[in-house]
């Protein structure tokens, strides 16, 4: 039984691998300590997709690491090997380049990219990744005709097109001898290798267009300043994509019905030139810390990367992601200012994707009070007395964050004797419910209640009496806290709040529409 495996894993960081019946690894998981770990994937409150990997295993090995660095290091290593089924396989639109320069004897430039098993099929010396909007990449037309590479298969006899339009040197008809290839291929070689190199390249040709010009050698001192002008293009870019404390990624996540969407902005040269989007279904619990070094696997990593929260095995992935980059990486949780604000923006855009663009309001709600589904409809209780005199209860309905006065409803209270709030909330709500369930009527998504956690209580009280299950909460006037039956804080959000405004707006008509019915009683009363 996978259950008693797991339940003589170690106490040890390192790595646990699922396998099914034929020794196909299922999925390859990390953990800092592996028996707490796995032993998630046995309880009762697991994701479908993990409940899914799990009835698939036959079984469950474990390989020791002596820290949590190397249990990530080993992880990843194994994941690009086997490419488990069950581990995230991001689906992006844009796909990692490679420039290759290939083994041959007249060796050619070529843009390639990794098979899915991380393996290029063509032999030679691979310069990357690059985006499909890198340097690079956008020069590399230009980089092979500057240095005039053969495109075409050797041993054809005769020129072919490029070299009668300058851009081959004409091995395939024998009109170059390999040592003078390899010397421009070296000096390709040299370019590609980072912006030193190019600029020494660049140095060697700006003498040589100078010794042309001197010699009248108008013709290459010209094609040679063409080059030496698209080179300082790629020089510019190659400044920009490489302005270290300038580049920045914003990551934000959120994981809801088994899936996680992701949503990232970089910022190069200090400017977001790009948002990318991700959609996975979720095995681990750590979904931040299976997801960095898989995305970054393929390089463009900046210095800092800002969050929302930490991975688990924060030091481990900073480790990781320093040493692909060559240089230090700080997984940053910023806790107020544009940085903060960009990372809002994001988590706004992800949720308004996965509600199909319902209102904004109604979309940060769902997110801030953790419901499963959104609150298009809420329904508001108030509790009124005017100047200590007899109290009245009243009802608004909201749907879609806008009053729905159609459904707004009064009550007399009929079963309380005095000034009794508790007892006055929860004889309107169960009132209210008790015809909604004898009617077998639609109930609302959300129920909001003016007050503190006396009155939430005495609302939940008559929720439980009719054996009914609907997300209640209540909003206190004088902090105005959200106090959850969930949790043990109230929640406060910050006054910008849309979804705080819409409760507040709720509230506030409720009280209105209850303290207008109780002038209506007195003036009613006054008549008679």
């Amino acid at each position: 039984m996978l259950a008693d495996i797991a339940k003589s894993a170690p106490h040890s960081p390192g790595v646990y691998l699922f396998k099914d019946k034929a020794g196909a690894i299922l999925y390859i998981g990390k953990a800092k300590d592996i028996r707490k770990r796995v032993a998630n994937y046995f309880s009762r409150d697991i994701l479908d997709r993990t409940s899914q990997m799990v009835s698939n295993a036959a079984t469950l090995e474990f390989i020791v690491t002596d820290n949590e660095s190397e249990a990530l290091l080993l992880e990843s290593g194994l994941i690009k090997q086997h490419f488990p089924k069950y581990n995230i396989d991001l689906k992006d639109n844009e796909k990692f380049t490679y420039i290759l320069i290939t083994g041959e004897q007249f060796p050619r430039m070529l843009l390639v990219r990794r098979s899915r098993g991380g393996k290029v099929r063509v032999h030679g010396g691979l310069y990357g990744p690059f985006t499909s909007g890198s340097a690079h990449v956008l020069v590399a037309s230009t980089l092979r005709k500057i240095f005039k590479l053969r495109t075409c298969r050797v041993g054809q006899g005769r020129p072919c097109l490029q070299y009668h339009l300058g851009f081959c040197m004409g091995p395939c008809a024998g009109l170059v001898t390999p040592d003078e290839y390899d010397r421009q291929v070296q000096k390709l070689r040299d370019v590609l290798s980072g912006r030193k190199k190019l600029e020494e390249v660049m140095g060697e040709m700006e003498k040589e267009m100078k010794k042309s010009s001197t010699a009248h050698n108008f013709e290459r001192a010209l094609v040679l300043r063409n080059s030496i002008r698209s080179l300082s293009s790629l020089l510019e870019r190659q400044k920009i994509e490489s302005a270290g404390e300038a580049n920045e990624d914003y990551l934000s996540l959120v994981a809801q019905g088994g899936r996680v969407h992701v949503q990232l902005f970089r910022q190069i040269g200090g400017v977001i030139r790009d948002r990318k989007k991700f959609e996975f279904e979720a095995v681990d619990g750590d979904a931040l810390g299976e997801f960095l070094p898989r995305f970054y696997e393929a390089g463009g990593i900046p210095r800092r990367i800002y969050v929302e929260k930490e991975p688990e095995l924060k030091a481990a992935v900073e480790k990781y992601l320093a040493e692909k980059r060559g240089g230090p990486v700080s997984l940053v949780v910023p806790e107020k200012g544009d940085k903060k604000k960009l990372l809002e923006l994001l988590l706004k855009n992800i949720l308004l994707e996965i509600s199909g663009h319902a209102d904004p309001a109604i979309v940060e709600l769902q997110h801030e009070l953790g419901m499963s589904a959104l609150p298009r409809v809420i329904e508001c209780f108030d509790i009124s007395n005017l100047f200590g005199t007899s109290i009245v209860g009243s009802m608004v309905q909201f749907v879609n964050g806008k009053p729905n006065k159609s459904n707004y409803r009064r009550f007399k209270i009929r079963t309380v004797e005095g000034q009794d709030d508790f007892a006055s909330m929860k004889e309107i709500v169960f009132r209210r419910y008790y015809r909604i369930k004898r009617e077998n009527s639609t109930p609302p998504d959300l129920i909001l209640v003016d007050g503190g956690p006396g009155q939430l209580n005495a609302a939940l009280s008559a929720l439980s009496e009719l054996q009914l299950s609907i997300p209640c909460v209540s909003l206190a006037k004088e902090f105005e806290e959200i106090n959850h039956p969930d949790l043990s804080e109230p929640i406060r959000l910050p006054r910008s709040s849309l979804a705080l405004k819409v409760l507040q707006y709720a509230r506030d008509e409720a009280h209105r529409f209850g303290i207008a019915y109780h002038r209506l009683l007195r003036k009613k009363n006054s008549l008679n």
